[in-house]
């Protein structure tokens, strides 16, 4: 009895790390890397510390999230996706709390080595990325905790749009070349509304118990039809500006997102025709994977056949 009892314990806390969610959270510091490998300087160091503190806080803002809904009651009886570690008793309120103080110190440190190494001779241009990186920590929390949440107040998507995109793109690209130029927004704007389109199919599946907890998100603010053609939007959105990169910067690289981008892709008539909520907790992978081989297919062209 005591094993089974661990083993649901151990259980419960891999379903409360979202292991599915770290592909997009990688893609994203991944792209940023992506837009000066093979430039001469390139550090490998700052890519793996970069993938170690995202993982970090993508953990941390799972079980936060995790935390938050349990307490707002977004995660009820009433909720069509996976029972939630906290809602259902697998693990406490006490001992979530304590897993993402954790979790937001292992992100701290390994973020403040990730500057360190990148402006070892020059501390005072790592204070903004420094600065950045507790605002992240801040998001994470707050996302579904404290008094008002965003995320019960349709801010959700922005978040992910500037951090999942803008923030995650931008912050890794600078970490690399101490710059970036205008263009590099396309990429992460791109990014962002890939993942940004995980957050709707989510939102979508979750549209009946969020609003019996009072939770405003887009798809209950736009209705089922309206919510479906920003998921189109999202995703085709992405793959245009990532087209306008690689026509910009004469990028034929980009030609390796097309796998990836063909996942996504064949999500699609899925959420035209699907009336069932439940059944839209299965595209999440796919979108989610398709974000992530994108990037590794782009990886590797550029890798084997060079810019």
């Amino acid at each position: 009895m005591i094993i089974d009892e661990g083993q649901n314990k151990v259980s419960a806390w891999i379903s409360a790390v979202r292991l599915r969610t770290l592909p997009l959270a990688l893609a994203a510091i991944g792209m940023g890397n992506l837009l000066h490998f093979g430039e001469f300087g390139f550090r490998w160091e700052i890519l793996v510390f970069g993938m170690i503190t995202t993982t970090f806080l993508q953990v941390m803002s799972n079980l936060a999230n995790d935390l938050g809904d349990s307490i707002h009651g977004a995660d009820s009886g009433h909720r069509k996706g996976p029972k939630r570690a906290v809602q259902s008793g697998a693990i406490s309120r006490e001992e979530m709390r304590t897993a993402v103080g954790i979790l937001a110190l292992a992100s701290l440190a390994s973020g403040i080595c990730l500057l360190w190494m990148a402006f070892r001779d020059d501390w005072h241009a790592a204070i903004p990325l420094f600065v950045t990186g507790l605002i992240c920590i801040a998001a994470a929390y707050f996302y579904t905790n404290g008094k008002k949440p965003y995320g019960y107040r349709a801010l959700g998507d922005l978040a992910v749009f500037v951090f999942f995109g803008l923030v995650a793109v931008l912050g890794a690209s600078w970490l690399q070349a101490k710059e970036f130029s205008v263009l590099e927004i396309l990429p992460a704007a791109a990014l962002g509304f890939w993942s940004t389109a995980v957050m709707n199919l989510n939102n979508m599946r979750d549209v009946e118990s969020d609003s019996l907890a009072g939770k405003r998100t887009l798809p209950i603010i736009l209705g089922p039809v309206n919510a479906r053609i920003y998921h189109f939007a999202l995703v085709l959105g992405g793959i245009l500006l990532l087209l306008v990169f690689a026509l910009f910067k004469n990028a034929v690289w980009v030609l390796g997102a097309f796998p990836g981008c063909l996942l996504m892709l064949k999500t699609l008539p899925q959420v035209l025709k699907n009336k069932d909520y439940v059944s839209l907790d299965l595209l999440l992978k796919p979108q989610a994977l398709g974000t992530f081989f994108a990037v590794i297919g782009m990886a590797l062209f550029k890798l084997f056949f060079g810019s």
